[in-house]
């Protein structure tokens, strides 16, 4: 992302027939902070002290810390991930490839301003872009966004986090950025039954929150916001019959067992047991099937979608038939 024509051209590429409008103008609907440069140019730890005390709202939570003495126990770890022979060559990666940062993060605003014109909640996010030499991602503290933008830099590049497997990896590229975040944000007002301990609770609760991510990023295609890349999202969307077949022939819908349940929520580079080619997460990927065929005669608002604990209410009114 050299230059900011090159940004808005890929965008619309991209975006093309899903009323995507693009901008080049800075977000309005959220307070954007870029410490890139300000942390760039730290040199002493007392400095990264310095720093990260003026800015502990968002910083403490960043780097896993509670109080001024959990991280003065940890700061010379954390001030030697930004002080080494390697951060200025990532550096440069980060400030190439997201040559104006802001307006990465344009479909992000507008989803704000789409649900905030609609939902009686008024979100009102601050969103905090850093460079921490591959120590956090993304972390969510109330309304403050706290992203490493390293982490998303293109999946070739030289400098990749070490401690993530490729199937992972995947998803932290540019093109994921703006859903990752989104989804991270919104996860803490997707409401569910913690009592209920079924799977088709969970995968529900997942659908609830990637159907609202849908309808909100208009620049995100589907299998973006899924997390999965065009082949894996097609063969899901190929084989749903298959797959709905298999959890019913299964009885997994209302399974307990936590063993039997991540084999088919949680991060895997596939879902063997229904196929080698599934790929892992595919109960997510169901949850978000069932609540969009809900959504199709509901007259909730996506701020009432995301309170509604009730799997049965979404699950039965759903008419969820793909067989």
């Amino acid at each position: 992302m050299k230059l900011i024509n090159f940004i808005i051209a890929l965008l619309l590429i991209s975006c093309a027939g899903n009323n995507c409008n693009v901008s080049n103008k800075y977000p309005s609907n959220i307070k954007l902070v870029n410490y890139i440069d300000t942390i760039y140019n730290i040199n002493k730890v007392n400095d990264f002290s310095r720093f990260v005390f003026a800015n502990k709202e968002a910083l403490f939570s960043f780097y896993e810390v509670n109080d001024s003495l959990s991280f003065n126990e940890k700061k010379e770890s954390l001030f030697s991930l930004i002080d080494n022979i390697y951060f200025d060559s990532l550096y440069e990666d980060v400030i190439d490839r997201f040559t104006t940062p802001e307006l990465l993060f344009n479909d992000f605003d507008n989803s704000i301003d789409l649900f905030n014109s609609q939902s009686n909640l008024k979100l009102t996010p601050k969103l905090n872009i850093i460079m921490s030499g591959f120590y956090n991602d993304i972390v969510v503290e109330g309304n403050n966004i706290t992203v490493g933008l390293e982490y998303f830099l293109d999946k070739n590049n030289k400098f990749k986090p070490r401690d993530l497997p490729s199937y992972i990896l995947d998803r932290y590229t540019p093109e994921y950025l703006n859903s990752t975040i989104l989804t991270t944000y919104l996860s803490q007002y997707n409401f569910i039954n913690e009592l209920d301990k079924t799977m088709i609770n969970e995968i529900i609760s997942f659908g609830k929150l990637y159907y609202v991510v849908n309808e909100l990023l208009k620049c995100s295609p589907e299998r973006v916001v899924l997390g999965y890349t065009e082949d894996e999202f097609n063969l899901l969307e190929n084989n749903e019959t298959f797959i709905y077949s298999f959890f019913l022939q299964n009885e997994l819908l209302f399974q307990e067992s936590d063993q039997i349940k991540q084999k088919y929520i949680s991060e895997r580079p596939s879902t063997f047991e229904i196929a080698e080619s599934v790929p892992g997460r595919v109960g997510r990927w169901l949850g978000w099937k069932i609540v969009s065929s809900y959504m199709k005669n509901s007259t909730y608002t996506l701020e009432e979608l995301l309170k509604e604990d009730d799997y049965k209410n979404i699950f039965y009114n759903s008419n969820y038939n793909p067989l």
